[in-house]
């Protein structure tokens, strides 16, 4: 084995690796295309609706809904979902009056968000509900009845729920007829 064979031998190799990822690449596009998703399940009430991260379940805990990711207990995460009927305080000025004021909680931020045909005001506040917790609030309201969300995560696992309760937030419907 001469100099010539080692040459084209050092030749070829890029090429082959470059065909082989192409390859791999090609084949998960494929394969990505062909197996369904797992779809989201899509949590119902008769005031609202919103799709659950993978695994979460929610289930009418008294007044609220509460909704848990899947483990077992202590839990790093929660939301609740507290509906009530509307009074003259049930109003986006108020809830974000309420949001701003820094009771035993550090604000990060307060300000209005539009999640599909909805206002909303939204808040973090870290510490508020529980010491070591980040919790952000979603608060608005129809002709009918004023509709709060609280998600809580602990901050060592805020960066494992962050996304999966952004993705559940922005698939918040609010049922006007309810």
């Amino acid at each position: 084995m001469g100099r010539k064979f080692y040459t084209e031998l050092l030749k070829t190799i890029p090429l082959t690796v470059i065909l082989l990822v192409g390859l791999g690449y090609a084949i998960g596009y494929a394969i990505s295309n062909i197996i369904p998703q797992q779809s989201r399940e899509i949590f119902r009430t008769g005031s609202f609706e919103f799709d659950l991260a993978l695994g979460w379940w929610c289930k009418l805990d008294g007044s609220e809904y509460v909704c848990r990711p899947p483990g077992k207990r202590p839990h790093k995460a929660i939301a609740v979902i507290a509906i009530k009927q509307r009074n003259d305080q049930d109003n986006l000025e108020a809830y974000e009056a309420h949001l701003r004021e820094e009771n035993n909680s550090k604000v990060q931020f307060v300000r209005r968000r539009t999640i599909g045909d909805r206002e909303w005001v939204e808040a973090l506040h870290l510490g508020s509900e529980v010491r070591n917790y980040h919790t952000y609030y979603l608060a608005t309201n129809t002709s009918s009845i004023g509709i709060l969300v609280t998600m809580s995560v602990h901050e060592e696992a805020y960066d494992e729920y962050a996304k999966q309760l952004n993705d559940m937030i922005a698939t918040f419907t609010v049922n006007e007829h309810h």
